[in-house]
């Protein structure tokens, strides 16, 4: 099931010029930063500084991830509206270290604000396409605005950062990035074949209410294909989700590992609460790497956290 944000935008088109103008922000991005070259986007070309000096990113997930990736000069993401993860995820540590670096957070997250944006006074802008796409022009009166996709838009993130790579003329970059994922996904596959062949898992998200859902399309699911998983039978009716409620768990009860996705304690509880969980054999033989449901969806890191997850799992056989 695809989920696209409700975008809040504080500040209708018609007002941006003025903000920029108060705020300080030449509109003309080119004037400051004269050496540009011509990217092309899903949204058409733009011009991009030859030399990032500042970023925003506009989602905090598969954007914030490619950027950290890039190691490009963050000077703004957005509040993460969901309860903090208190069981980390890839971009936990990443996240905590741009804020006792002074990064500012901009916005509560699903809401954009062009005013904050603007005040920082980035060199470039990255977002969900999803999401950017509703205010593509306010954006783009603040700085030039590349897209990255979502696994709900069907784009990989690999093709996000060849195309992240190739706007900012950090090829090589991008190559070194891909390529340390494939590797990894080789070793992985050679140093556990067995424990692969012979394992049956699933990847699965919880609920609040205690159940469970299974999505081919999110990140721990593709890496669990990229090392040639066996999967359990619940894997079959994912197309490409698929929702279990608290009594129907037991679609599960085949699967002798699972690397389940838990944003907070709370709903471990409930989870544990639930005999027909607490049965299954995954669960019962303590066969589940956790992490959080930020693992969902996102990058290069978040793709390299998950092989770690999957070397767990089998490591565990």
């Amino acid at each position: 099931m695809k989920t696209v944000p409700h975008l809040s935008v504080s500040l209708g088109a018609f007002l941006v010029a003025s903000l920029l103008s108060a705020c300080g922000v030449d509109t003309e991005r080119a004037a400051t930063n004269s050496a540009t070259h011509s990217a092309t986007t899903q949204f058409g070309t733009v011009e991009v500084p030859d030399r990032i000096e500042s970023v925003v990113v506009i989602d905090g997930r598969r954007d914030l991830d490619i950027a950290l990736a890039f190691d490009l000069p963050i000077v703004g993401i957005p509040v993460e509206t969901e309860a903090p993860p208190e069981i980390p995820g890839p971009l936990t540590e990443p996240t905590r270290m741009l804020l006792a670096d002074g990064v500012p957070e901009l916005y509560p997250r699903n809401t954009v604000d062009l005013e904050a944006i603007a005040r920082v006074e980035p060199d470039l802008i990255i977002g969900r396409d999803e999401v950017v796409e509703e205010i593509y022009d306010q954006l783009s009166e603040i700085a030039p605005v590349l897209p990255v996709g979502s696994t709900g838009t069907g784009v990989s993130w690999q093709q996000d950062v060849t195309t992240i790579g190739a706007a900012l003329n950090l090829r090589d970059e991008a190559e070194t990035i891909l390529s340390e994922y494939t590797s990894r996904v080789d070793e992985l596959m050679l140093q556990y074949a067995d424990a692969i062949a012979n394992t049956a898992v699933l990847p699965i998200s919880t609920s609040e209410e205690g159940g469970i859902s299974i999505g081919r399309d999110r990140v721990t699911s593709i890496v669990l294909e990229d090392v040639g998983a066996r999967f359990a039978s619940a894997w079959n009716d994912a197309d490409p989700e698929i929702e279990y409620g608290p009594e129907n768990v037991t679609a599960a009860s085949d699967a002798v590992a699972m690397i389940a996705s838990i944003t907070s304690e709370q709903d471990l509880q409930a989870m544990n609460a639930n005999p027909l969980w607490s049965g299954l054999p995954a669960v019962r033989d303590d066969r589940i790497v956790r992490t959080d449901k930020f693992t969902n969806d996102g990058g290069p890191l978040t793709a390299l956290w998950t092989l770690g997850l999957v070397e767990k799992l089998y490591a565990r056989s």
